[in-house]
């Protein structure tokens, strides 16, 4: 018998579903006679649809509905409400100099983190890019474990790990159940201080190096503060690039990292983070990983100066992303909630985006500057460091319109040194704390706060209490911290397509307009 050729199997199947096409109405006519026979030998009172009559043929028992008005056994009744707990935040600091700060959280996870108070502004020209590389050493291969095995450890435990590297900090971070923290947080210590620096593992984090480079050179937004922090600062110190020059990637070995890690890592600059996790357990788990850490004096890193200046990096044609910016305050200085402020009553955005101009946005950006087409996006810039800050703006444009954006982005910054509304200044601080609020309903986001605000001011500023201190702020607090903003040295950057934008004495007299 001969095999069925290819017209003769689409002759079955036509004729297959043209059956099935003519079942379709019958059966669904049976189904409802089913339907209405089962309402009646089975009545029962939860039985409001057919959909609850088919739920019952198919699962066999009746779907209880609860009313939304019945209260559920053990809880509170609606009009009471329960006050929610005030979080429990404790600070321990070990023998050897390593901080442990937690914080009680609800709910079942937990995040931790560990912070090394190293990174790019501490890195001299022999170990210039050994923060980006340890980034991308993270979590992959120990001197104990091979990259599979640690993989399969961290997803064993349901775990979710990520690592980061700054210009003032190396950030370790997990997330996982709060019975799986001791656990997980092993495995980032061990990723962390003993990571495997063998040929094989430099050469595959050199890859996701070379990678990061070429994606930042895409990457307008970002190249431009990389070249603003390199003016601003002069290079040194706080200027030093986060990213790892292609050549120094190209000579990166194993011992290199290993020397950057020996003389900037100590126990006087660990600080362990844990949120969701009892105090005692983590401190119990800290002891057991950093206990036998030997203590150690690196020397401090130099306090940054700021210069300020003018720097153009050639990039993709088309665009041009500029930013201009003035020397702000470091974490820990009086002005440094007005500036927060002032930030918030800035604003900005992109010209598409969802809450664009004429959406109920009012800031200054949204209405002075990306209500004009030819800017794409506009952000005011907030930085603060230890030691230092950057305030200012930023924004991406057409290249021939460089100029009118330039000239927009200034007259904002100028219009800083007129007396401000009382509706604007209760508006921006309005928008300030709840954004605050906001950020701090985020497990990671609290775990990252609470190491940084640990690593630059020596404890824990509650949410509430910066609320209190944005509140407390007067027209003349944001007057005072703009005015000494403004008198500084401005830094000028602009990467991309730059032939259009103004020079630089041409800016800085518009600034003193």
């Amino acid at each position: 018998e001969h095999p069925p050729s290819r017209l003769d199997i689409m002759l079955r199947l036509t004729k297959t579903r043209a059956l099935a096409a003519c079942s379709r109405p019958l059966a669904s006519k049976v189904a409802v006679r089913c339907l209405s026979k089962s309402s009646v030998e089975h009545a029962n009172p939860n039985i409001r649809s057919s959909s609850d009559q088919l739920w019952y043929q198919f699962h066999n028992f009746w779907p209880v509905q609860v009313p939304l008005s019945m209260q559920m056994p053990g809880t509170p009744r609606a009009e009471e409400g329960v006050e929610a707990a005030e979080p429990v935040t404790q600070l321990t600091t070990l023998p050897n100099g390593v901080r442990v700060i937690t914080e009680s959280s609800w709910g079942v996870g937990a995040s931790m983190a560990i912070f090394f108070g190293t990174g790019s502004r501490v890195e001299t020209q022999v170990t210039h890019g050994s923060s980006h590389f340890l980034q991308h050493l993270a979590f992959k291969a120990s001197v104990d474990k091979s990259h599979f095995m640690m993989t399969r450890e961290i997803e064993m435990l349901g775990g979710h790990v990520a690592a980061g590297a700054g210009r003032d900090c190396i950030m370790y971070a997990g997330e996982c159940l709060s019975a799986d923290a001791p656990a997980l947080f092993e495995l980032m210590a061990e990723s962390a201080l003993k990571p495997r620096l063998e040929k094989l593992d430099v050469d595959n984090a050199r890859a996701l190096v070379f990678n990061d480079h070429q994606n930042q050179m895409k990457n307008g937004a970002g190249a431009v503060q990389e070249v603003l922090h390199a003016v601003a600062y002069q290079g040194q110190t706080l200027g030093a690039s986060v990213m790892c020059d292609p050549h120094a990637a190209e000579m990166m070995q194993g011992s290199t990292i290993d020397k950057f890690l020996q003389e900037t890592v100590s126990p006087s600059r660990v600080i362990v983070v844990g949120v969701g996790v009892e105090h005692a357990r983590m401190l119990e788990t800290v002891e057991k990983v950093f206990g036998e850490m030997a203590s150690s004096s690196p020397a401090e890193p130099e306090l940054a100066t700021y210069y300020g200046g003018d720097m153009r990096m050639q990039g993709e044609p088309g665009q041009a992303h500029i930013a201009i910016a003035l020397e702000g305050v470091a974490c820990d200085d009086k002005d440094m909630l007005a500036l927060a402020t002032l930030q918030s009553m800035l604003g900005g955005g992109d010209q598409f985006s969802a809450g664009g101009p004429g959406k109920g946005l009012t800031s200054r950006i949204f209405r002075n500057v990306l209500s004009n087409p030819e800017v794409l996006t506009a952000n005011c810039i907030n930085v603060s460091y230890k030691d230092s800050g950057l305030f200012g703006v930023q924004a991406t444009c057409d290249s021939q319109y460089a100029d009118k954006t330039v000239k927009l982005l200034t007259q904002e910054l100028s219009r800083l040194r007129k007396p401000f509304t009382e509706e604007e200044v209760s508006r921006a601080k309005n928008m300030t704390r709840s954004s605050l609020f906001l950020n701090l309903e985020t497990k990671g986001i609290v775990c990252e706060d609470l190491g940084r605000q640990v690593l630059f001011y020596g404890k824990r500023r509650s949410g509430k209490e910066i609320a209190d201190q944005i509140n407390a702020l007067t027209a003349a607090d944001l007057s005072n911290a703009a005015q000494r903003v403004l008198a500084t040295t401005p830094s000028v950057a602009a990467y991309g397509d730059t032939g259009f934008v103004p020079q630089y004495d041409e800016i800085a007299a518009m600034l003193q307009k």
